[in-house]
């Protein structure tokens, strides 16, 4: 996976929100600006200032100026591998972790793009976490889907899927990334289908529903805890869209 440095803002709060319906975004309290900036330092201050205005400028947008914008802006990610950012093999990083430390590997990056499009009105029956393996490395990594057609079967909505990724710079169709071998997409609530990927073609081995994945589970939790702060700083309205 490529390593960007550049500025990015990144978001602060719920990611996961099983709601199947767009979400509507409330201007948020000084307050919480006020806080970020005691905790975390000026510059997460300006990054959320400058993301939280990317979201309220763009609501009005199609779906697909919508999937330009995020990863657009996503894409300046600092990228910086688990073992030397956390110390850890596998670590699934809250968006107010990657925003207080400034840098996340591909998972984090794939986090904070579903929760940029979230808090943009796209409903997250919408997205999927996929996990895929790099055909020129060998690396395994994550990126983010967006399905259009979800009312098709799921055999058929591969025709509609829109893989946001922080190695290729353009949103392209599932269908164009044939340098990704697919193996899982998985939704908020751990609704996973295993995918055989030849490299010629993908078919659907089957589905588990309601998977329990561990770093799903503690991630969600670690970031439900980190809202009702800001809920209390935000004039009792949550941050993250319902």
């Amino acid at each position: 996976m490529i390593i960007r440095y550049s500025f990015i803002p990144i978001l602060v709060c719920l990611f996961f929100v099983g709601n199947v319906f767009a979400a509507t975004f409330h201007p948020w309290s000084e307050n919480v600006f006020s806080h970020i900036k005691k905790e975390y330092g000026i510059q997460a201050e300006k990054r959320m200032r400058y993301l939280h205005d990317i979201i309220r400028d763009n609501q009005d947008k199609t779906v697909e100026e919508k999937l330009r914008i995020v990863n657009d802006t996503m894409h300046h990610l600092p990228w910086i591998a688990d073992q030397t950012h956390w110390k850890k093999a596998d670590y699934w990083a809250t968006p107010l972790e990657t925003i207080s430390t400034f840098g996340g590997d591909c998972e984090d990056i794939a986090i904070a793009k579903w929760m940029m499009l979230r808090y943009l009105g796209i409903p997250a029956a919408h997205l999927r976490l996929a996990y895929v393996k790099v055909k020129k490395t060998g690396e395994n990594h994550m990126v983010l889907a967006y399905v259009g057609r979800i009312d098709l079967p799921r055999e058929q909505r591969g025709t509609d899927t829109w893989i946001l990724d922080n190695i290729e710079k353009k949103v392209k169709r599932g269908s164009e990334r044939t340098d990704l071998l697919a193996i899982y997409a998985t939704d908020a609530e751990g609704n996973m289908v295993l995918i055989k990927d030849t490299g010629n073609e993908r078919t659907i081995l089957g589905v588990r529903e309601n998977t329990k994945m561990k770093k799903l589970a503690e991630v969600k939790k670690k970031i439900s805890e980190n809202n009702t702060t800001y809920r209390k700083l935000n004039n009792g309205q949550p941050l993250h869209p319902y």
